[in-house]
């Protein structure tokens, strides 16, 4: 997930009176940012002198004082983007990321779960991934506003190496790649073992790109804005 994370370097002496203050608004709706987390940390690393502040429920912050030193002011509020102001700036406006949302249907038209949806930046960097629950569904989420491609495929099916059958394992968000385990097909089939019968079929199940298309050239780049909840952003899956 992206979170906010803004910086803006300060050298605060010391206080007796009233603190640094500010508040924290949304850019799109100019709604106060309720719950954001500020952090005033010293640059020479002593935590136990860093102070934490919350906004109140119209986007307001305020410290009575803050011991003198040089510090770094980090504002947190899921949702938002990372942004740097000027350290004299009393209103902070936010700018929130953008939603992508949409189903993901099998060659058959049935809501298909399990199944990893991905948006990428038209250079193609992996940018966000999702599973679809059981309803076939899925949310992108924490993007930045621009414009994204989106493919949705199942993880790599078995097949057959040689006298082995290799069977992958899924994917994940937070894995580095995928492991595999291999089977002898001979004492698979003396065993009476399940086979999975993708590899008997020889069927491969292609990744698709929104709207339909089986390569990245053929497909149609989404713009979403900040703040944006686009929907219904649908796939079908294929079989070849």
């Amino acid at each position: 997930m992206i979170r906010l994370l803004m910086v803006l370097a300060l050298w605060l002496p010391a206080q007796t009176g009233a603190g640094p203050s500010g508040q924290v608004v949304d850019e799109v709706t100019k709604a106060p940012v309720a719950g954001a987390r500020v952090l005033f940390a010293l640059t020479d690393g002593r935590t136990a002198k860093s102070v934490v502040v919350e906004t109140d429920d119209t986007g307001r912050f305020v410290l009575r004082t803050l011991p003198a030193g040089p510090y770094r002011v980090f504002v947190e509020a899921p949702g938002y983007l990372r942004r740097e102001v000027p350290s004299d700036l009393k209103t902070i406006v936010l700018t929130p990321t953008a939603v992508i949302a949409g189903h993901v249907r099998s060659e058959r038209g049935d809501p298909a779960p399990k199944i990893y949806v991905c948006a990428w930046s038209v250079t193609g960097k992996l940018v966000a991934e999702a599973q679809t629950n059981d309803l076939g569904e899925y949310r992108l989420f924490d993007l930045v506003p621009g414009e994204y491609v989106i493919s949705a495929e199942r993880y790599q099916g078995p097949r057959i190496e040689g006298t082995f059958l290799v069977m992958p394992t899924p994917p994940c968000p937070d894995c580095p790649g995928e492991g595999q385990g291999r089977y002898g097909v001979a004492q698979l089939l003396t065993q009476g073992a399940f086979i999975d019968p993708r590899v008997i079929a020889g069927r491969t199940y292609p990744q698709v790109f929104f709207p339909a298309a089986t390569e990245r050239p053929g497909a149609t780049p989404l713009q979403v804005a900040a703040g944006q909840q686009l929907g219904g952003v649908d796939l079908a899956l294929i079989v070849r």
